[in-house]
């Protein structure tokens, strides 16, 4: 009798204990290198009197992964860059289009798990901008400012989400500004600084 109430026990839960080890935590917290790209949309917008215009930036994005443990990683990267911000200039009546040429950024970030081994990455960065000046006032007249170089930096955040082993998608904000004294402008209206807040989305390949 005590035989039959254990094989019955046993067919009964074994389901269950199936399930169970089905569902154990699986760790994809994996670290190491990867590179990807991702395309960047938002507004340029300059501090003072002005009125904000469409900015995008293309990008390579290149970066290491360090595990902490199951639920915590540390990014390291470097973002290659280049696009276009517009915004009109209220100060000096002038449509502005800014050719961001190559920006260049290493960047540090902190991930947590969201669970379902996607992670959310708070992100830092600071680099270099360089840009081209092509403006035109409501006078008619174009307006030639040169290029110049600048500090760009970055906070952002973003969802690191796995479509694979080997590939990751990316979906995020970002808050970036860049820094420019443009000498050939004149006035010293060409020192100033542009806000590009955006969103972005990217791809990665681990490597």
């Amino acid at each position: 009798m005590k035989i039959y109430v254990v094989l019955a026990s046993v067919l009964l839960f074994s389901p269950v204990i199936a399930q169970a080890q089905t569902d154990d935590p699986v760790d994809k917290n994996v670290g190491g290198p990867y590179v990807g790209g991702q395309f960047v949309v938002g507004q340029g917008v300059k501090v003072g009197d002005s009125s904000p215009g469409v900015a995008y930036l293309i990008g390579a994005d290149v970066g290491y992964v360090v595990k902490r443990d199951t639920w915590n990683r540390i990014e390291l990267g470097l973002e290659l860059s280049t696009g276009k911000a517009s915004y009109k200039d209220k100060d000096f009546k002038e449509d502005v289009d800014l050719n961001l040429n190559l920006v260049t950024m290493v960047k540090a970030g902190y991930g947590y798990s969201l669970g379902g081994h996607s992670f959310g990455v708070f992100r830092a960065g600071v680099g270099i901008a360089q840009a081209s000046y092509d403006g035109k006032s409501d006078l008619g007249p174009k307006v030639n400012g040169g290029s110049s170089t600048g500090v760009a930096t970055l906070l952002a955040w973003d969802a690191v989400i796995p479509a694979s082993d080997a590939l990751d998608f990316t979906f995020g904000v970002s808050w970036r500004t860049v820094n420019f004294n443009f000498k050939d402008l004149p006035n010293n209206q060409g020192s100033y600084q542009l806000n590009i807040p955006a969103v972005y989305a990217g791809a990665r390949v681990k490597l």
